[in-house]
């Protein structure tokens, strides 16, 4: 891969799938998303500016009941893991143009607890 060529990782975490009635019902995947990089000033083809760069994993908990305590603790450790995983990858491929990896971190960690908070009440709903 060239130098200049924009780096996108994708990962998905928990390939585990269990079907249920209450699963099969809604996404069992949090997106989690490193804030992007800014400050990017490679030029892309034609010398046209490069999109900033942001690293996603993908979260899977079709194998937690998120609508237990346990099962949501559970999914927000898997977000806080991927989080940090995402923005010490960041970090490594633009050591100049990253925030500070807590900020990183924090950041992820917030954007994808409200996709998570949001299905966690909806199976919690489902369960009652």
């Amino acid at each position: 891969m060239k130098s200049g060529t924009l780096h996108i990782a994708l990962a998905t975490i928990g390939a585990l799938v269990v079907s249920g009635p209450s699963l099969a019902q809604q996404t069992s995947e949090v997106i989690v998303e490193a804030p992007h990089v800014e400050k990017t000033t490679q030029a892309g083809p034609m010398g046209r500016p490069m999109p900033a760069l942001s690293i996603v994993y993908r979260v899977n908990y079709s194998d937690l009941n998120i609508g237990t305590h346990s099962g949501a603790v559970e999914l927000e450790k898997r977000i806080r893991d991927s989080a940090t995983k995402a923005c010490e990858q960041l970090a490594k491929l633009y050591p100049e143009s990253t925030e500070p990896a807590t900020g990183c971190v924090q950041g992820a960690v917030k954007s994808a607890m409200a996709q998570a908070n949001k299905a966690v009440a909806a199976a919690e709903k489902a369960g009652k």
